[in-house]
């Protein structure tokens, strides 16, 4: 081989070897960014956890209140048959309860939901004072989609539509 090949023989080398290099680093600067985005996922994972055992006791008494005074779930008619019943029962005198639609029974590891569709008519303060009395903690009763609007008849009353809901221990 003469001194020209040799030479060029060496340049190929070289630029295979910058090439060879240039693909490496570029394989290990994408394979360390998916390891930081993991390491970040892990690490806010962890925070997670530490949160939840520092957080521990809270939440067994949490539990515990919930295992002792959540309602249980019985059957599906006799749980319907009961939110009708109280919501018609927990009325305030002054409260106008109709259209009552039973709403499909919904039903997680943690509760079991049962609800019903209703409008509440009267004045401001006693729907308010019915619907606060109906909803504390211990009664497992909450109300969605709440929508008031002025009654067409009577001028100083209204009409709220809502749906009731009350939460069971699943059923087992």
């Amino acid at each position: 081989m003469s001194t020209k090949e040799k030479r060029l023989l060496l340049i190929f080398f070289v630029l295979l070897f910058l090439v060879g290099g240039v693909v490496l680093f570029d394989s290990y600067w994408d394979r360390r960014k998916e390891l930081l985005a993991a390491r970040e996922i892990l690490e806010n994972e962890w925070i997670a956890i530490e949160t939840l055992l520092e957080e521990r006791e809270k939440w067994e008494v949490r539990r515990h209140w919930l295992d002792l005074n959540q309602p249980k779930f019985t059957s599906d008619e006799e749980i319907s048959q009961e939110i009708f019943r109280i919501a018609l029962a927990e009325q305030h005198p002054s409260v106008r309860v109709s259209k009552q639609t039973l709403l499909p029974t919904r039903t997680t590891a943690h509760f079991t939901e049962v609800g019903v569709s209703l409008v509440a008519g009267g004045s401001l303060p006693d729907v308010s004072k019915w619907i606060f009395g109906l909803t504390g903690p211990e009664s497992f009763y909450a109300i969605r989609n709440l929508k008031i609007m002025p009654d067409k008849e009577n001028q100083k009353d209204i009409l709220s539509q809502m749906e009731l809901l009350r939460w069971y221990t699943p059923s087992p």
